[in-house]
């Protein structure tokens, strides 16, 4: 048997930090969509024991999928016997969520090979061992998040927004970004709740808030560029997406996120892409 799924990039519509754990992470609440932008990621029981294979040579070791094929097989009680075959379409540590969808992807894809033989209480458990953004690809809605990430709750009806994705290139740490948070600078009340717009209307203002910005933008001033770009290229809103580097824009309308990607594309030295949030 041999299945294809895809694992859609999201953005970090809001990301707010709200303090910091016992156990050193950030406590967090954010607002994600997944993208139309998708990895591909092929998988097969055709197999003599675990083979990965990605056609981006510098993911073949030590990828999150699989650790995520690992543990699927240690909570299944079985040797690991599968074939999985990951086509990379999103950036690299963009701050779009790739390597977390891979892994959910891998876990959702592994279930299905195995007829379901675990039940989503425990592949959710799964992906909160993988990494904060895991249990939210396991959803594939728009979603509210909360303690690390990892608390998940759908707003499937959510606006799905058209988008131009810009990611200059720079190499950023999440680790470091967060190293560098001053919690002063945004602890005070107020600040734990995130507005859950109309369906049929754009989010307001209020809600493209990255606390995160305050670091990345700081380090990276093109970031900073980019997003002028973005509105003047007609976009409702522009954020940084994660711990960066990529920045969106929000448009109202596919027509007007393709102009604007093919205007930033002319100018070279970027990665740009037009997509649309999608759910189930």
């Amino acid at each position: 048997m041999e299945i294809t799924l895809k694992a859609p990039a999201k953005v970090n519509l809001s990301l707010l930090v709200l303090g910091r754990r016992p156990d050193g992470y950030h406590e967090l609440m954010t607002l994600m969509q997944p993208l139309s932008l998708a990895d591909e990621l092929c998988l097969s029981d055709q197999a003599s024991g675990l083979e990965f294979s990605c056609d981006d040579s510098a993911l073949r070791e030590n990828n999150l999928v699989t650790r995520a094929a690992s543990a699927y097989f240690q909570v299944l009680g079985r040797q690991p016997r599968a074939r999985l075959h990951l086509s990379k379409r999103v950036p690299v540590a963009a701050g779009l969520g790739g390597g977390s969808s891979d892994a959910a992807a891998a876990l959702v894809g592994l279930n299905l090979l195995h007829g379901r033989a675990l039940a989503p209480e425990q592949l959710l458990g799964l992906a909160r061992g993988l990494g904060a953004d895991v249990a939210f690809f396991l959803g594939g809605v728009t979603a509210l998040c909360s303690g690390v990430g990892d608390r998940v709750q759908p707003w499937p009806d959510f606006p799905l927004l058209h988008y131009v994705l810009v990611n200059p290139g720079v190499a950023v740490s999440t680790a470091w970004v967060y190293g560098q948070f001053d919690l002063a600078w945004t602890n005070r009340r107020g600040r734990n709740r995130i507005s859950r717009p109309n369906k049929r209307s754009l989010p307001t203002g209020e809600i493209l808030v990255n606390d995160l910005e305050l670091v990345t933008l700081e380090a990276h001033p093109e970031l900073a560029r980019i997003k002028r770009v973005l509105l003047e290229e007609g976009a409702w809103g522009a954020l940084m997406s994660g711990s960066g580097p990529t920045v969106f824009g929000v448009f109202a309308e596919a027509e007007a996120a393709g102009r604007a990607a093919r205007s930033l594309e002319a100018r070279g030295g970027w990665w740009v892409r037009a997509c649309r949030g999608i759910g189930a």
